[in-house]
C-alpha cells in the first residue's frame, strides 16, 4: 500500500489461483467487468478448461445469452431446456472453442442450425444431440464424420422414430476417435449397425442400443472386447435363448444395463457373470426380467466381487438370492422395484451383508414391512438416501428405525397411506443432516405435525402433496415453457 500498489494490480498467476475458485458465474458476471486486465486474466482457457455452462429452466433466453457473449473461453454447454435459434447464435459468435455440447430431449434443432454448431466448432469432443428429420440425416451425419476429435454420440430425440439408412455407416467411415456411442430410441437400419459393429467396435468403450438389432449384430456386439459400458434393450424376438451367454466375453465389462429379456433368455443371464467373467463389473441394472430369480442373483453377488450399484426392477426375485450379501461389503447403491416376491427376509439379509449401503431404494414391494426397513436401519449405519415407496404395511413406527441412520440426507416415504407423521417432530434432532423430506401421496399425514416440521426446519425441503386439503403452488412461468415443448 506504501508502495501505491493496489488489488488490481496483482501478477497474473495469483489472479489465476484467486479466480479458479470462483463460480461460473462470477467469472462471466463479475470479475470480467473490474477491468480490462482482470477481463483478460478472466478469460484464461486454464480457468474455463473444466467449466460448465448449464442454465436453468428459469434463465430467459436472453440472459444465456447475456452470459454466452462474457464467456469466450467455454468448452461446455449444456442447457437444462429447449432454447431459440438466437441463444445458439451467440454460442457460435462469442464462444471461440466449444468441446462438449449438450442438447436433451426437449430441444428441437433445424437442420440449418446443427450444421451451423457442427462448421463452427470443428474439435468437438462429445456431443449430445437431437437428430434430425430423416431427409436431412444424411447431410447431419457426413458433417458429423469430419468430426476428427469426436469421442462420445448420443443422439436424444425421441420425435424421431427411425435412423436413414447410410447414417451410421458414414459415421464409421469418419469420426477416428469415437469411442462411446448412444443411439437413443430411434430405429436404426440392420446392416448399417451390424457394418458400424463390425468396422469400430475394437474401439468402442461405451455403447447404448434401445432398438432392434439382428442375431448378427448380437455376435459382433459381443466381440467388442474393449466394452466397459454397454446398455442393450433386447427387442429381437427370434435371438436365441443361448446367444445371451456370449455377453460373457466382454470381460472389461464396468457397467452393464439389460432390458426386455423375454422368458427363457433371462435365464441364461446368470451364465454371463459365472467363473467371475465379469469380475470388474460396478454397475449393473436389470428390468422386466421375470425369470430372473434368487439363484441368478446369487451366480452375481458371489462372481463380481467389485460390484457398487445394483438396480432390480421388476423381475422375479426371491429372498435366496439376497443370503449372499455376506460377499457384498463393496455395495453402495440399491435399488429394488416392483420384485413382488421378497419379503422382509431379504432386508435382513441387506442389513447383515451390506455395511457400505449410502443409497436405498425399496418401491413397490408389497410383501414389505416395518420389520424389513428395522433390519436395514440397523445394519446399514452410512445410509445417506433412503426411499420407501408404495409398502401398504408401514405405519409411524417405522421413524423409530429410520432414526437410527443419522447420516440421512435424503428420505422418502411415498405413497404410505397409513403414515400419520406423528413422530416427524423429532426429525430436527436425530436426522440432523436431512435436506430432503418427499411424502408424495401421503394423505393421511397430519398437518399439524407438518407445519411444526416446517417451523423447526426452515431449510429442509419438503416434497408432495400430505394433505387432501392442501393446495400446490404452481409456477406460471413453468408451465408456460412446459406448454411451449408441445407448440
Amino acid at each position: 500500500m506504501a508502495s501505491g500498489k493496489h488489488f488490481t494490480d496483482l501478477p497474473d498467476e495469483l489472479l489465476l489461483i484467486i479466480f479458479s475458485n470462483l463460480s461460473i458465474e462470477d467469472l462471466a458476471m463479475s470479475v470480467q467487468h473490474v477491468n480490462s486486465h482482470w477481463k483478460n486474466v478472466s478469460q484464461d482457457d486454464s480457468l474455463w478448461e473444466y467449466q460448465t455452462f448449464s442454465p436453468g429452466c428459469k434463465m430467459s433466453d436472453e440472459e444465456i445469452s447475456r452470459h454466452l457473449r462474457n464467456m469466450p473461453a467455454l468448452r461446455s454447454f449444456c442447457p437444462s431446456r429447449g432454447t431459440n435459434t438466437k441463444v445458439v447464435d451467440t454460442l457460435c459468435k462469442y464462444c471461440r472453442d466449444i468441446r462438449h455440447i449438450y442438447f436433451g430431449y426437449s430441444h428441437k434443432l433445424s437442420n440449418s442450425t446443427l450444421h451451423q454448431i457442427l462448421k463452427k466448432f470443428p474439435h468437438i469432443e462429445k456431443l449430445v444431440i437431437p437428430l434430425p428429420k430423416e431427409t436431412d440425416q444424411l447431410h447431419f451425419a457426413d458433417l458429423v464424420a469430419q468430426l476428427k476429435k469426436l469421442t462420445t454420440l448420443s443422439f436424444t430425440s425421441h420425435c424421431v422414430s427411425t435412423v436413414a439408412n447410410g447414417v451410421l455407416r458414414a459415421i464409421a467411415d469418419g469420426c477416428p476417435s469415437l469411442q462411446c456411442v448412444d443411439m437413443g430410441f430411434s430405429k436404426s437400419q440392420t446392416k448399417d449397425i451390424e457394418y458400424f459393429l463390425e468396422k469400430r467396435g475394437q474401439q468402442l468403450s461405451s455403447f447404448s442400443v434401445r432398438s432392434y438389432i439382428s442375431t448378427v449384430a448380437h455376435r459382433l456386439l459381443t466381440e467388442c472386447a474393449n466394452l466397459e459400458s454397454l446398455t442393450y434393450h433386447n427387442l429381437n424376438a427370434d435371438l436365441p435363448d443361448t446367444y445371451i451367454q456370449s455377453l460373457s466375453k466382454m470381460s472389461e465389462m464396468r457397467e452393464l444395463v439389460l432390458r426386455y429379456f423375454r422368458e427363457g433368455q433371462t435365464r441364461n443371464v446368470s451364465s454371463i457373470f459365472k467363473n467371475q467373467s465379469m469380475s470388474k463389473l460396478i454397475t449393473l441394472y436389470l428390468y422386466d426380467s421375470d425369470d430372473f430369480d434368487g439363484s441368478s442373483l446369487a451366480v452375481i453377488l458371489t462372481n463380481c466381487p467389485q460390484l457398487q450399484r445394483l438396480t432390480v426392477h421388476e423381475c422375479g426375485l426371491t429372498d435366496d438370492g439376497f443370503q449372499y450379501t455376506r460377499t457384498w461389503k463393496n455395495l453402495q447403491y440399491l435399488d429394488i422395484a416392483r420384485c413382488l416376491l421378497i419379503t422382509d427376509k431379504s432386508m435382513e439379509y441387506v442389513g447383515a451383508g451390506c455395511p457400505n449401503l449410502s443409497h436405498l431404494r425399496v418401491a413397490d414391494c408389497y410383501k414389505l414391512t416395518n420389520k424389513g426397513t428395522e433390519y436395514v436401519c440397523s445394519g446399514c449405519q452410512k445410509l445417506k438416501y433412503l426411499s420407501i415407496q408404495n409398502y401398504p404395511a408401514i405405519t409411524d413406527d417405522v421413524m423409530e428405525h429410520i432414526f437410527k441412520c443419522k447420516q440421512l440426507e435424503v428420505l422418502e416415504l411415498s405413497h404410505t397411506s397409513h403414515l400419520l407423521g406423528i413422530n416427524f417432530h423429532l426429525i430436527p434432532s436425530t436426522l440432523v443432516h436431512l435436506t430432503e423430506l418427499h411424502v408424495h401421496g401421503c394423505s393421511s399425514l397430519d398437518k399439524k405435525c407438518m407445519d411444526k416440521l416446517k417451523e423447526e426446519m426452515p431449510h429442509l425441503l419438503i416434497a408432495g402433496i400430505y394433505t387432501r386439503n392442501e393446495e400446490t403452488d404452481v409456477n406460471l412461468g413453468d408451465a408456460k415453457f412446459f406448454i411451449s415443448q408441445f407448440l
